[in-house]
């Protein structure tokens, strides 16, 4: 089997989800790179380190051969990054380590560079040698999975994904959330979940903890959209994860319920819920338990039951967990809702499966092209996070005003790049050149001007 077959047989294992950073240690997997580029129209990085985990010590014959795998397949120097130094390591989404780290070279000199790139959703595909200690070094960090995959002999080629991080019992968070919460507010915790109550207006936002956010200390993090929730003098409860959990306790439901019981959310002239990726979904599920309630989300799941939804790849580490009952299936439950605002990426297909899913009357769905799953990022770097999400919160957010803002990103630079990757990756060059002539007549942006000069020098080089 050839190296291009290996590789398509890894996207096939690796499902739909897109890919929109991908780095390859060590440049072990050009022609992986190429497909998913192909795919996604993915930023590539490639790890020039070699061993010993020394970065820069690459042997450079290597790197000119994974240059020219690329080069050859027309993707645009504009796309590629060669990383080399420790502090150009950043969050990638799927890392590859194909013939290196576990095959070639130590394996525990790779963690420094899990530690820096693996975020909540990144996945990691490894190359391990039988007797390497690979699999150890792996399954203390997460998960590793074996499918059917060719490689060569004597390895074993996995999908890993990073195990959610240990529930921290730090006990100087009860005295913190507790000063947060003041006098007429309260904190509740059973180890693995808590409820922040701090009052202020009479507007409640329900907000709970994504998969990001979870990863961190207790003394040093608040509720997710503490700081933006408290400038707004609206009362805030937060709930709040010790682990990539979507909330799937008896306890949670059991507070929601004991709220609901006492007449908490009759209080507040409006309630809202709000929530991203693993908060989105509790914030719709959990919207249930006061009917009428406004719901906004971002690219949230309906649920993480592979009975419901057996074409969800991402989340393992939940599958086993009862998504069943009031409180289980988010798209349905949230009918109770008096709206659910869903903002999403729709060519990110795994979240637009799950959007599919909620089709009650009462849903308003706004679609963000060309954001990824982490859309919220993309929104804060235009300035539109703030007066989205305000708008959404107080209620007065509707889609013509809401598309109307997005137009920003006809300006915003990542989306440029985006467009123009996408439109050349997909061999539309006139359309790749009409967009590059309309970003270049507004502004420089160095990136389509050097993917423009490529294909100028390729034209003239046929």
């Amino acid at each position: 089997m050839s190296a291009r077959d290996e590789a398509w047989a890894l996207v096939r294992a690796l499902g739909p989800q897109r890919v929109e950073r991908f780095l390859d240690v060590g440049a072990g997997a050009a022609d992986l790179a190429c497909l998913l580029h192909d795919r996604d129209g993915c930023e590539i990085a490639c790890l020039d380190i070699g061993p010993g985990g020394r970065i820069g010590g690459l042997d450079p014959a290597r790197l000119e051969v994974w240059r020219r795998v690329l080069a050859r397949h027309g993707i645009p120097d504009s796309r590629i990054r060669i990383l080399r130094r420790a502090e150009d390591l950043r969050p990638a989404d799927l890392i590859a380590n194909l013939d290196g780290f576990g095959v070639r070279w130590k394996v525990p000199r790779l963690g420094p560079v899990l530690d820096a790139c693996l975020h909540a959703d990144a996945r990691l595909v490894s190359d391990i040698r039988r007797g390497s200690g690979a699999f150890p070094f792996l399954r203390a960090r997460g998960a590793c999975t074996a499918p059917d995959l060719p490689a060569p002999e004597g390895i074993t080629r996995v999908i890993f994904t990073p195990a959610p991080p240990v529930p921290d019992t730090n006990p100087e968070w009860s005295r913190i959330a507790r000063d947060l919460a003041g006098r007429d507010g309260f904190f509740t915790d059973n180890g693995r979940h808590s409820f922040l109550f701090v009052p202020r207006g009479d507007t409640l936002v329900v907000t709970f903890d994504n998969l990001d956010i979870t990863m961190g200390k207790r003394a040093d993090r608040r509720p997710w959209g503490h700081d933006f929730i408290e400038k707004q003098g609206w009362s805030m409860l937060g709930a709040m994860a010790g682990g990539w959990t979507w909330y799937r306790d008896p306890w949670v439901a059991d507070e929601f319920d004991r709220l609901a019981a006492s007449g908490f959310f009759a209080r507040f002239a409006r309630v809202v819920f709000y929530g991203a990726s693993m908060g989105g979904y509790a914030a719709a599920a959990f919207s249930a338990a006061c009917p009428g309630a406004d719901v906004l989300v971002i690219s949230p799941q309906s649920t993480v039951d592979k009975r419901v939804v057996p074409w969800e790849s991402r989340y393992k580490v939940v599958w086993d967990k009862d998504f069943t009952g009031k409180y289980g299936d988010a798209a349905q439950v949230s009918r109770s809702a008096r709206r659910v605002t869903i903002l999403f990426d729709p060519y990110e297909a795994l979240d637009a499966a799950h959007v599919a899913r909620f089709t009650a009357p009462n849903v308003v769905k706004l679609r963000c092209p060309l954001m990824g799953h982490r859309l919220g990022s993309s929104l804060s770097q235009m300035g539109l996070l703030n007066p989205v999400i305000l708008g959404a919160l107080n209620g007065t957010l509707e889609p013509a005003d809401f598309y109307r803002m997005l137009r920003a990103r006809r300006d915003f630079p990542r989306y440029q790049k985006e467009l123009f990757a996408r439109a050349r990756a997909r061999g539309h060059p006139d359309l790749a050149r009409r967009l590059g002539a309309y970003v270049l007549a507004r502004g420089e942006h160095p990136a389509i001007r050097a993917g423009l000069a490529e294909m100028d020098a390729a034209a003239a080089g046929r």
